[in-house]
């Protein structure tokens, strides 16, 4: 019984009892000579009255009874026998990197078991995963890629989905054949695991837990510099030093990773701008894919910036070309990390004609005082070319000093001063513009946290569209709608000075400098390091270095994650997944200490409460008729 309490309704017997017996009448006889002819009449009656209220207590002692039992709700345990098999089974064979051909042997001989003890009946699937998953007609088709990865994600999702049109009644079976990474767990279930869907997990068992293996090749100055400095992570399986080598283009370097290190830096002269290579280690391990990295970088030339001070100040350390220039060559520069080579301009027209704009990636118009018509020229066709532009009024901005350029279509002609001292906080910006995509509030920073003076009435027009605005209302930044062919175009209603506020000293106002200017440069675009693939069912070719069909270069790598051989224990793997089934798991499960819990979690059982239920009913209908049967 899953609620043996509702047996003590039992004692609920005593009322019908009670009532039928308060309800028999105490008469004394009298004889009297009129009615001494209706005796025997009376005689009969009674005799039947005795016969049919009995059997009326009866049944509504029998209907409280039942009724007792079937609050109760007994049950008839069965057999895992009687269940009906699974609809199917899916059999899950990791074909990662971490899989030596000793683990395959052994993932065929448990998916053999699994095949041999199937139950008659049962429709079953074979198929690997690594980076996808690939059905297989039999086991001959099982094949590890060296260096794959283990995605357990995608994988258990695949087999969820097979399993989602399962009938009512009817169960499927996930046989997990895998060696379990912890890396690949994912930290909440991916979805709310569907009933009906058992998962048997069987782990493999790595030969070794000793694996050395080159983690990661990483250019350190992909911007020209004296030399090319490549740093080359590693994994020691153990506290000793061991011998890492370098070979490209002609040459061949060798380091020594020391005791307790995990990295080393290989520093020379490139034969060119661009160089492909191996790095390789001295593994001797059961997994010698990852001991060798193939890699392809090159040097790029900085973007160059020119930035046209039109208010420099009383020193060099004052304008906004001081300030714009240190941020953006801060952070990185002794590496030569830096992607910006700014140049100060004190103006784009001199004695010896308009500035040289060639090879510049972007101009920064600062405090602008005056621009004559023959310098908006220039910058007109500048930005027609593909050049892009940043207008940066300050304090001693006027109409006069931008009417050139809102004449070429490249200054807002609504802007006007406020004259207003008060800070305010951004609170509305386009957080997928490329420029502002990275300041997201956690790990890119908050924006509302820098200050701004609301110096300016600035707000969208005809070709222009707000990019951030102050509480107040006023647009902080307008950017112009791209044309073809044209650049990039941004109005920044705020001086990257202190003149108005203390903004060049808060932490966020160098990554906003660079990132602004990243934008305007297209510096985003630029690629020093050629980022490699994993092998896998999508990638059949083996580790190395490939001619791609577009002409470049395909890097073809071994997961980074498969280096890390110390599988995860199966209970995590279930918590990960949300698997409710711990059947397979040895998790200690908390003691339930209510039976009728327990009771109530027996998955195997045939429960008798509709069957009294409608015993009850029945019998109900045969007392109110014999209740309501007038006697003949």
């Amino acid at each position: 019984m899953i609620h043996p309490a509702f047996i003590w309704g039992l004692l609920a017997l005593a009322v019908p009892l009670w009532l039928h017996l308060s309800r028999r009448k105490q008469h004394r006889e009298m004889k009297i000579g009129s009615l001494r002819f209706l005796e025997e009449i009376l005689r009969e009656r009674r005799r039947r009255s005795r016969f049919e209220d009995l059997p009326l207590m009866l049944m509504r002692l029998l209907v409280v009874a039942l009724a007792a039992f079937l609050f109760s709700r007994p049950f008839f345990p069965a057999s895992r026998q009687d269940e009906a098999p699974p609809e199917e089974s899916l059999v899950l064979l990791d074909a990662s990197g971490s899989v030596t051909a000793e683990m395959a042997e052994e993932a065929r001989a448990m998916a053999e078991e699994t095949l041999r003890r199937a139950p008659n009946g049962e429709r079953i699937t074979l198929a690997q995963f690594s980076d996808g998953v690939e059905t297989l007609g039999d086991l001959s088709g099982y094949r590890p890629r060296a260096g794959a990865p283990t995605r357990l994600v995608p994988a258990m999702e695949w087999a969820l989905d097979r399993f989602s049109g399962l009938r009512p009644g009817r169960t499927g079976r996930i046989v997990l054949i895998a060696h379990l990474p912890a890396s690949e767990l994912p930290e909440t279930p991916p979805r709310v695991w569907p009933p009906g869907v058992s998962v048997e997990v069987k782990a493999l068992r790595p030969p070794s837990l000793d694996n050395a293996s080159v983690r990661n090749v990483r250019l350190l100055t992909p911007y020209v510099t004296d030399n090319m400095e490549i740093e080359v992570a590693v994994a020691l399986p153990e506290a000793s030093p061991r011998e890492v080598s370098l070979e490209a283009e002609g040459l061949s370097l060798r380091a020594t990773v020391a005791r307790g290190a995990d990295r080393v830096i290989f520093k020379f002269r490139p034969p060119r701008a661009e160089i492909r290579g191996v790095v390789r280690i001295a593994g001797g391990d059961k997994w010698p894919a990852d001991d060798l990295r193939p890699f392809a970088v090159r040097w790029l030339e900085p973007r160059r910036i020119a930035l046209v001070d039109g208010k420099p100040g009383g020193t060099p350390y004052e304008g906004q070309a001081y300030f714009i220039s240190k941020a953006l060559t801060a952070s990185g520069a002794v590496h030569g990390r830096t992607p910006f080579q700014p140049t100060l301009l004190y103006g784009l027209q001199g004695r010896s004609g308009p500035a040289d704009l060639e090879g510049v990636a972007a101009v920064a118009l600062c405090g602008l005082q005056e621009l004559s018509a023959a310098e908006a020229r220039l910058i007109q066709a500048y930005y027609a070319a593909g050049g892009s532009v940043i207008v940066i009024p300050d304090g001693g901005w006027s109409p006069a000093a931008t009417a050139a350029l809102a004449e070429a279509g490249l200054f807002p002609r609504s802007i006007r001063r406020t004259e207003a001292t008060e800070l305010r906080a951004l609170t509305q910006w386009n957080r997928n513009h490329p420029a502002l995509v990275s300041f997201d509030g956690r790990d890119g920073g908050d924006l509302t946290v820098l200050q701004w003076r609301d110096g300016f009435d600035l707000q969208p027009e005809d070709g222009w569209s707000s990019v951030a605005a102050l509480d107040g209302g006023h647009v902080l930044m307008l950017e112009k709608k791209p044309a073809d062919g044209a650049g990039r175009l941004l109005v920044l209603a705020h001086p990257l000075t202190r003149e108005w506020s203390d903004l060049p000293r808060e932490p966020l106002f160098v990554p906003l400098v660079k990132s602004l200017f990243a934008w305007l440069a297209n510096a985003e675009s630029a690629q020093p390091e050629q980022p490699p693939v994993s092998p896998g069912l999508k990638e059949d070719r083996p580790i190395g270095i490939y001619a791609g069909a577009d002409g470049g270069t395909v890097i073809v790598a071994a997961d980074v994650q498969e280096s890390s051989v110390s599988p995860a224990l199966v209970p995590a793997l279930r918590t990960s997944f949300g698997i409710p089934d711990q059947s397979q798991s040895p998790v200690p499960m908390p003691a339930v200490t209510d039976p009728a819990l327990a009771a109530s979690t027996v998955p195997w059982r045939r429960e008798l409460w509709p069957w009294l239920g409608a015993a009850i009913f029945l019998i109900l209908i045969f007392e109110n008729f014999l209740a309501t049967r007038r006697p003949g």
